[in-house]
């Protein structure tokens, strides 16, 4: 360092230092400064409100000058006061009055001021800001001449700004309005989508997107509560939480009757069907002494009866419905309805309809059953890396710091031989999912009875909650199968006694769940603070997984994700919570988590084909690790037997491999020998993985492996194998051991497209973009070339080879994007426009437009510019 430069870094330092102290001074002067007066504040807004009764426009400029005056007088006196903001909102309001009457250029320029001046107010203060950010936001797509389209993207970073404010939805509305006057399509979607995500059950927001949106249908989670003929309550989305609900809303009126007698006709032919997995409940429009129960006990039906007080007037009603009665609306078992403007012909023609609603997807039986078993908080009772242990219960070691010893057992414990009889009575997975919903009943039925009787001999056993445990998740399970809330009032009974009598710390998790449960259905229950009160108990990680759950049950979807993400995060490889973890990462579950119960048309299995397949991977960091056995007995380890490379395992009910080959041809064409694949048998029987082998025409190029104890292994638990007697599961492991994607059985059922070339590809592309963005332009250039080779360019005279291999569209963007560093424009461009027909095309087959279009169409036109800005010699 020169001496120049040492003399001004010396005299600089003690400025900075200077200005720090007194931004320090300002900062404490402002904290301390007392607050304007509240009765300061009301007469600047009385005096404010008395000009609107002013006849004369001259009388009322006066009116509104002299209180802009005594706004800035006070502002002036109070410059430092915390709650100036409420001085600067009546100014605001004042000045755009004046504006009004007299669109002068000093009026102008006094608004704009203060609206600078508001725009620096903290988030306690958004309603009193926000007509100040839209008026400088518009104000300036206005000074530089914005069009329609720049004036739309100007609302984006304002409605993320007012996220979390109490006038969040208000914006949203605010900017949905100037959206649909600009019609900009991408602003309407990405705010349908913001709704979705943060407001999705307000009724206000579901009212106003049903008046502004007409002809589109939306999803909405059902939030309501309805009374009973007995007084008690019914409250969705909890209550029907994991099976498919039929609201059929009816009236004696209109030839009410008949439509009922006709559907439970038809209901008595196909309830048998739909056992565990579709129910109907009855609301009743004409506020009956007993809901109209004693109708529906005539027509033979065990329906729920509810009142629906105040008719087709009532909120709820007129948010979801509107249509006249009789009419049904499908909830569907993750709580949400479908919305729409068409309108409802009541035929009686029910049998088809009924078939129709029960083959849809989110009504398939083993769908229903683990949804239903994890809402019931089974796996807080059910061993995941072994048999159970009676001195180690799965709560116990999910407690306190792991509860590595196990529990002390006395001559007074409660005897194991009958633990182990009350354990029995809960199947494990995925076994559970795919048993006939009437013998998990059974197996219930029978816990409880188990329980009651232990209860009964044992009062007083120190290690008696574990049977109260077992005992309250078999009646959740009986209230999640059948909407029975006499078992849930049993289950909340034995929860009181676990926490009257007392437990070890941690454990006391699935009785506080329930109880939880219990105080959200009160009337005037906070849901934010009661589940935070549950999640913020640290003793044990299935405090936040039931918290997630929770969240579910009120329909709270910004709260499901926010504690979702502090599970996956704290507790992803914990044990004891594989269970929870698979089904809260599961893409399939994922997939129809938010999803109205509504399908038309081709599109729709097109985009569930496309989410399913898509090559993301999993949000979470989960490692993995496993030992399999050759056919003659050798240990295997993985992933360390891959040396390095990617691993893709397939996991097979038995050792027929068939369907392996359709899924790696692609293989063949990747530049690098970088993965290898593994045939997994979900079976020790080797006589019959030989006998499958022997019978094969042609040898397999990878290895066929056991895996021993078959669905006993924990890595069944651990990786959320589901529907493996019916699909392929596949696990894709990263060289570095961490799980890149593990694709469901019942994900694959569903599966339009190869997961594994995809999730490859993304990672591909991922490499380019990490190789540039830490400046080693020459590994991203060896990594898009390789996967994207240039062709030789044809000599003259000579036709071009035609090229023997398809170039993967991520492929083609990683080679766009090296091209741009490289400042090879033009092949830049010519890669970009080539991958952004091929993702358009895509989209166009979707009918909707994919974030991967988006993030296409900005890497192109980006490129395109800089194109331009050469040529015009910038």
């Amino acid at each position: 360092m020169d001496i120049r430069s040492m003399i001004i870094r010396q005299s600089i330092t003690p400025i900075l230092l200077l200005l720090a102290w007194l931004h320090l001074c300002a900062t404490h002067a402002q904290d301390a400064a007392p607050p304007i007066p509240d009765s300061k504040i009301a007469m600047l807004e009385a005096k404010l409100g008395d000009q609107a009764k002013t006849a004369s426009a001259s009388r009322k400029k006066l009116s509104i000058r002299r209180v802009i005056r005594e706004g800035e007088a006070l502002l002036k006196a109070n410059s430092t006061a915390p709650n100036r903001y409420e001085v600067l909102g009546v100014l605001f309001q004042a000045q755009r009055e004046l504006m009004s009457l007299d669109n002068a250029a000093s009026n102008r320029r006094a608004l704009l001021e203060t609206s600078r001046l508001l725009a620096d107010a903290p988030d306690e203060y958004a309603a009193v800001r926000l007509d100040a950010d839209l008026l400088l936001s518009q104000s300036e797509m206005a000074r530089k001449g914005g069009d329609l389209h720049a004036r739309a993207e100007a609302l984006r970073p304002l409605v993320d700004r007012y996220r979390d404010t109490e006038v969040e939805a208000k914006v949203i509305r605010v900017a949905m309005i100037m959206a649909l006057e600009f019609g900009d399509v991408r602003l309407i979607d990405f705010l349908r989508q913001t709704i979705a995500e943060r407001t999705p059950g307000d009724l206000e927001m579901i009212n106003f997107q049903r008046d502004k949106l007409g002809g589109q249908v939306f999803g909405a989670p059902f939030v309501a509560r309805f009374e009973r003929a007995d007084g008690t309550s019914m409250q969705f989305p909890m209550d029907g939480l994991g099976t498919t609900t039929a609201l059929y809303f009816w009236s004696k009126e209109n030839d009410g009757e008949e439509d009922l007698k006709a559907l439970a006709a038809a209901w008595q032919v196909a309830h048998t069907n739909a056992i565990g997995r579709f129910q109907f409940v009855s609301v009743n429009m004409d506020n009956l002494p007993d809901a109209g129960e004693r109708i529906l006990r005539e027509q033979g039906l065990d329906w729920p009866a509810l009142r629906m007080s105040g008719g087709p007037e009532n909120p709820v009603y007129h948010a979801y419905v509107r249509r006249p009665a009789p009419t049904i609306l499908n909830i569907s078992p993750t709580g949400y309805a479908a919305l729409y403007q068409a309108g409802w012909r009541s035929d009686r023609t029910y049998e088809r309809r009924l078939q129709s609603m029960m083959a849809r997807s989110w009504t398939k039986p083993r769908y229903s059953s683990q949804m239903q078993s994890i809402l019931s908080g089974e796996f807080l009772v059910m061993p995941t890396e072994g048999a159970f242990d009676p001195a180690a219960p799965p709560e116990w070691k999910a407690g306190a710091s792991g509860n590595k010893a196990g529990l002390p057992r006395t001559d007074g414990s409660v005897p194991e031989a009958t633990l182990r009889a009350i354990q029995a009575c809960f199947i494990d997975p995925p076994i559970r999912y795919r048993t006939p919903p009437d013998e998990v009943a059974a197996h219930y039925e029978k816990a409880d009875v188990l329980c009651r009787e232990a209860i009964a001999a044992h009062p007083k056993a120190p290690d008696l909650w574990v049977v109260r445990n077992r005992r309250i998740i078999a009646l959740m399970g009986l209230w999640k199968m059948r909407m029975d809330h006499k078992a849930f009032g049993a289950a909340v009974s034995e929860a009181n006694a676990v926490i009257e009598n007392g437990c070890p710390p941690g454990v006391d998790v699935v009785a506080r769940f329930c109880l939880a449960r219990q105080a959200l259905r009160g009337a005037d229950a906070d849901p934010r603070a009661i589940i935070k009160a549950l999640a913020d108990r640290e003793e044990n990680p299935a405090y936040l997984a039931t918290a997630a759950l929770l969240a579910l049950d009120m329909g709270e979807r910004p709260l499901h994700e926010q504690y979702r993400r502090a599970f996956l995060d704290q507790h992803v490889d914990a044990p004891s919570m594989w269970t929870a973890t698979t089904y809260l990462l599961d893409r399939y579950h994922r997939y129809w988590l938010y999803h109205p119960p509504y399908v038309a048309g081709w599109t729709y299995g097109r985009r569930q084909g496309h989410f399913l397949a898509i090559g993301d991977p999993e949000d979470a960091q989960r490692t993995f690790e496993t030992e399999l056995k050759t056919l003659e007995g050798d240990a295997v380890q993985i992933p360390a037997s891959s040396e390095g490379k990617w691993t893709v395992m397939y996991l097979l009910p038995d050792a027929n491999t068939s369907a392996i080959a359709r899924y790696t041809s692609f293989l063949e064409d990747r530049p690098f020998e970088d993965v290898k694949v593994i045939a997994a048998v979900l079976d020790d029987d080797v006589a019959a993985a030989q006998t499958v082998i022997a019978a094969r025409k042609k040898p397999d190029t990878f290895p066929t492996l056991l895996v021993y104890g078959g669905l006993q292994h924990p890595m069944v638990r651990q990786l959320g194998i589901l529907a493996e007697d019916e699909r392929v599961n596949i696990l894709i492991l990263r060289p570095d051991g961490s799980i890149a994607n593990m694709v469901s059985g019942l994900t694959m059922s569903a599966q339009k497209a190869n997961v594994i070339q995809h999730t490859l590809e993304w990672h591909d592309e991922q490499a380019v973009d990490e190789a540039l963005a830490r400046g080693d332009l020459e590994e991203a250039r060896r990594l898009a070339f390789a996967f994207a080779p240039v062709e030789d360019a044809a000599a003259e005279g000579e036709k071009k080879k035609p090229t023997k291999k398809k170039i993967a569209v991520p492929h083609l963007r990683s080679r766009a994007k090296v091209y741009q560093a490289m400042g090879e424009l033009e092949a830049a461009s010519a890669d970009a426009e080539e991958t952004y027909l091929a993702v358009n095309s895509k989209a166009g087959y979707l009918s909707m437009r994919t974030e991967e279009l988006e993030e296409t169409e900005a890497l192109r036109d980006a490129i395109l510019q800089s194109l331009e800005e050469r040529k015009a010699g910038k």
